[in-house]
């Protein structure tokens, strides 16, 4: 009887597995086309595409579609707020998809979308119109350490960064307009804090530490582009010691930003660069 209900559920993994196949989550088949369109497609181009009920204007497919993966199928960003219209800061914007998210899962929540590149920032804008989410606040600015102005690396898809973190990176440089994150939470309780800003991440959270208390929780790519000094310990720290619980997930290898380890290195060509997941909440609201 053990060895037939061995057999069993091998059978109904094996089933289940050839249904997902066959008839994938609309999640999932949006984001096979999307692979599909992306095959071959030049970088840093423009152009329009509909995944489910979204009609995308994008910059770089090939950094659309694995933006789609994070949020739409794997729900990366998925987050229970205890309230029908959260408070929500989406720090690095990039074309929308973030706040798109956010709004489908919360329609009520009063979200500010924030993007440096003036240029991505417009298709940012015409996306979240098209899909009906106008109600959006856009600010065309880098979240930083001080309000006025930064040097800014546009490198024309979704790696965009303050040239301070800019280092081995193509782009054009450019002035833009920069807002200090601590201005803004000293001015009201945020429920979700999300941080995309390629790089900054620990000099903005330090600069906000004390506000960070009225955060309910957040999510955040934290970048690790510098192999002489690394700031994940002390992002951790920042946080713990205003009392967020966190996790790290999805650890993903950034090969096309140098440097690799050494030839003389015992693992030569070891990517040195990479970015990490961060979910960080408080116990309780603030």
């Amino acid at each position: 009887m053990q060895e037939l209900g061995k057999l069993y559920r091998s059978g109904r993994r094996l089933a289940g597995g050839a249904k997902r196949r066959l008839f994938p989550r609309p999640e999932v088949a949006a984001w096979n086309k999307a692979k599909r369109s992306a095959d071959g497609a030049p970088r840093f181009v423009r152009g329009r595409i509909r995944l489910l009920e979204y009609d995308l204007e994008y910059v770089d497919l090939l950094t659309l579609c694995p933006q789609w993966n994070d949020l739409f199928v794997r729900e990366t960003f998925q987050v229970e707020l205890g309230t029908e219209k959260p408070r929500i800061l989406d720090c690095g914007a990039n074309v929308g998809l973030a706040s798109l998210y956010f709004k489908k899962r919360y329609p009520e929540a009063r979200v500010t979308a924030f993007e440096a590149d003036p240029a991505i920032a417009e298709v940012l804008r015409g996306n979240l119109r098209r899909n009906g989410c106008s109600d959006v606040e856009i600010v065309e600015a880098a979240v930083w350490t001080e309000d006025g102005t930064v040097e800014f690396c546009r490198e024309g898809a979704d790696s965009g960064t303050i040239q301070d973190f800019a280092s081995g990176l193509s782009g054009v440089r450019a002035t833009v307009p920069s807002v200090r994150l601590k201005r803004l939470l000293e001015a009201e309780p945020v429920d979700l804090l999300k941080l995309d800003i390629e790089g900054g991440e620990e000099a903005v959270l330090r600069d906000c530490q004390e506000a960070l208390r009225g955060v309910r929780a957040l999510v955040l790519d934290l970048h690790e582009f510098d192999a002489n000094r690394r700031s994940t310990s002390n992002v951790l720290e920042i946080l713990s010691q205003v009392g967020f619980v966190w996790s790290l997930a999805d650890l993903s290898p950034l090969p096309w930003r140098p440097p690799v380890a050494s030839a003389s290195s015992p693992f030569p060509g070891t990517h040195l660069c990479w970015s990490v997941l961060l979910r960080a909440w408080k116990a309780t609201k603030p």
